[in-house]
């Protein structure tokens, strides 16, 4: 029987053990020296850095790790002192490597002192070591074996099979009468584990995910296995899912903003909070400004304010791509966010009072992006507490999820605000629209709705996918079946040339390292607003593509001049302008490196919902992509890429237990798709 996966998100874990019992000399010449110390070094560097903060696992019992006695074993593991039990809500870690032998149909660990015909006297029977960590009754264990023989051990503990808990992992170096190399089991870890931290080791789980994949860890570890070797975990181990015995050193804590989980999918990213409230991100002092991104957009966010906090009814927010539709909305979500509010206290005053929503404005926040109806209701119902209907389904149908919710709205009488954004970025907009937005309250009793959906036009020229079967764009079709009061951001009176002018202008004088941070403040203020209004004048409405010019203009190692015609012609060509004007500037004139950067990022235009994971579906994309028998992508081209200037183009998510990226913009997916023969071609030709 196969163990069941770990649950999904969080263990509640009280203390986390690490233990090495490691034998590599021996007095009896039969059995030759080992070379351990290096695996137990690479474990622990693993599983106890500091980096890791609350997941780090602490030694214990570390004389184990050195050649130990079967008393000091025995003393340890078999029957500890009260207070040093692992309990049920512990995690621990076991690793054990030696010599093993098999005696009379016994599999013993062999110790130091360990006499080669006296086995049964002088060595640790190993199905021993197993059951005494079975009466901790610890819930979370991963177990290694490495010794000859270790499979032998499956027989003898048949009978704790059938109660293995679901979420061990015992590894032995062979399965039953199959005679392991020894330390070839930890070489392979050992192996894995340099592969795990180095930059292509993001490949396995990403920045978002805390724990390593069960199935992708025995998956990374059977790649390093020499010829001949296999690893099958004990029967009953945890197959897949992940485990907090295998902690993933590239998972960032901060990576998003402090919010509450109902507001989470429409948060500004943590980096944009601490960008404008971090001195350090900001080259300015600790009682800076708040930077543009809680100002500008005046009249915009004040009736995104009065819509959140006024009387029931639908508000639409429309805008052609890259006008800063789902900026402003993230703005409004995250500024009523409890927690943000609380952990930034300090600094809300920088923000003008009436840009300010109350406390608890928004309810929900739901990013519609590759969600299905079923899916979008499900997080407003659940972030509401709302009943989950009964269903004879796995999951509850939309009508089930629609029934269950019109009964909860008719037990209260509180307002309530749901914002939900990017209904364009979802093959399934019309279901969401007609089958469940326009049901969620018909009688306006109590729900405040605001939707934002692109409209067409803007950066790419193109309108969007999701369209009626009578060719009505869809932000026409949503204001008209919620019968929605409409606000177009490009449009006046909510399109303010100005703040396109201090979007720029922020970004040229926040960037480390940008040239127009100059000790002269006002010579620094003059040059980054000249250069941030011939910018402003040259972008249209476009946010998008004011944010990747002033990017690479703060990124030049010299100010440039307001009217320099070779930038100035990149911005007037829109987003296929700037993006070329990046390959420029990043690819040094290299037409391969050039060439290798567009395939990788062309590769995620053709993600669909979420994004795509890296580990062998983003290569696997690439190479479909470039369409070259002779070109192959593999992960050291994906990690050079996040690790380049074009890292800034991506996002990231969680789908099916793992990060999945995508670019952070459709007109980025549209530019990629349809005009990336154009991005081959430099902008301004090398001299």
């Amino acid at each position: 029987m196969t163990g069941a996966a770990g649950p999904a998100k969080g263990f509640e874990i009280t203390r986390r053990h690490f233990v090495a019992i490691a034998t590599g000399l021996y007095d009896d010449p039969h059995f030759r020296p080992l070379p351990v110390d290096a695996e137990v070094r690479a474990l622990t560097d693993w599983l106890c850095a500091p980096s890791l903060g609350v997941r780090a696992f602490a030694p214990a019992y570390p004389e184990l790790a050195h050649n130990p006695s079967e008393r000091a074993v025995t003393d340890a593991l078999k029957n500890p002192e009260p207070y040093a039990r692992w309990r049920a809500k512990d995690a621990a870690v076991v690793f054990v490597t030696g010599h093993g032998e098999t005696s009379d149909g016994v599999h013993w660990t062999i110790l130091k002192a360990s006499e080669s015909l006296r086995l049964p006297a002088t060595a640790l029977r190993t199905a021993d070591l197993i059951m005494w960590l079975k009466a901790t009754e610890i819930r979370h264990l991963f177990l290694v074996l490495d010794l000859c023989f270790a499979g032998k051990t499956i027989t003898e503990v048949a009978a704790f099979e059938k109660d293995i808990p679901a979420t061990w992992l015992v590894l032995p170096s062979a399965t039953r009468d199959q005679e392991a190399v020894t330390g070839a089991l930890t070489g392979a870890v050992t192996a894995f584990l340099a592969e795990l931290d180095s930059r292509e080791g993001e490949s396995y789980a990403g920045e978002k995910i805390k724990y390593l994949d069960v199935q992708a860890f025995l998956e990374g570890i059977r790649a390093h296995l020499r010829p001949g070797q296999r690893l099958e975990p004990l029967q009953g181990s945890q197959t897949s899912g992940p485990h907090p015995c295998l902690p993933n050193p590239h998972y960032r804590a901060q990576d998003a903003t402090t919010v509450q989980a109902p507001r989470s999918d429409l948060a500004i990213p943590q980096a944009d909070v601490e960008a404008h409230w971090g001195p350090k991100s900001r080259g300015s002092t600790a009682d800076g400004g708040s930077g543009w991104l809680f100002t500008g957009r005046r009249q915009l966010m004040l009736d995104l304010i009065a819509a959140a906090t006024g009387e029931p009814g639908a508000m639409v927010v429309t805008g052609s791509a890259g006008s800063g539709k789902s900026a402003v909305l993230a703005r409004l979500v995250t500024l009523s966010d409890p927690a943000f509010r609380m952990r930034y206290a300090a600094r809300l005053g920088d923000i003008p009072p009436d840009l300010r929503p109350a406390e608890g404005a928004v309810d929900v926040a739901v990013l519609a992006t590759g969600k299905n109806p079923s899916d979008v209701i499900a997080q407003i119902a659940i972030a509401l507490n709302v009943p989950p209907p009964p269903t004879k389904g796995a999951q509850p149908a939309l009508e089930e999820w629609v029934a269950a919710w019109q009964n909860w709205l008719t037990t209260g009488t509180s307002k309530i605000t749901v914002v939900v954004d990017a209904l364009d970025e979802t093959p399934h907009a019309m279901a969401i629209l007609t089958g469940e937005l326009a049901r969620l309250d018909p009688g306006r009793t109590r729900l405040r709705l605001i939707v934002g959906v692109r409209s067409p036009g803007g950066d790419d020229n193109t309108p969007p996918d999701a369209r009626t079967q009578r060719g009505v764009p869809l932000a026409d079709y949503a204001e008209y079946t919620l019968v929605a009061r409409r606000i177009r951001v490009d449009e006046a009176p909510w399109w303010a040339p100005a703040d396109l002018a201090d979007y720029a202008a922020a970004i040229l004088t926040t960037t480390p390292g940008s040239p127009y941070q100059h000790p002269d403040v006002a010579e620094t203020d003059d040059t980054a607003s000249a250069v941030a209004q011939a910018l402003a004048a040259r972008a249209g409405t476009s946010f998008l593509v004011t944010r990747i010019a002033a990017a690479n203009l703060a990124r030049r190692p010299e100010p440039v001049s307001p009217t320099d015609g070779s930038w100035l012609k990149a911005v007037d060509e829109g987003v296929r302008g700037v993006l070329r004007q990046d390959l420029d500037t990043y690819c040094h004139n290299d037409p391969e490196q050039r060439l290798q950067t567009v395939h990788l990022l062309r590769a995620l235009a053709f993600a669909r919902g979420r994004g795509i994971p890296w580990r062998r579906i983003w290569p696997a994309f690439a190479n479909a992509v470039a369409d070259d028998p002779d070109r192959t992508y593999g992960d050291s081209d994906i990690a050079d890429l996040l690790h380049s200037p074009f890292g800034g183009y991506l996002t990231t998510d969680i789908a099916d237990g793992t990060t999945v990226y995508r670019l952070f913009h459709d007109a980025l997916n549209t530019t990629l798709r349809d005009q990336w023969r154009d991005l081959l071609e430099p902008a301004t030709p090398a001299p």
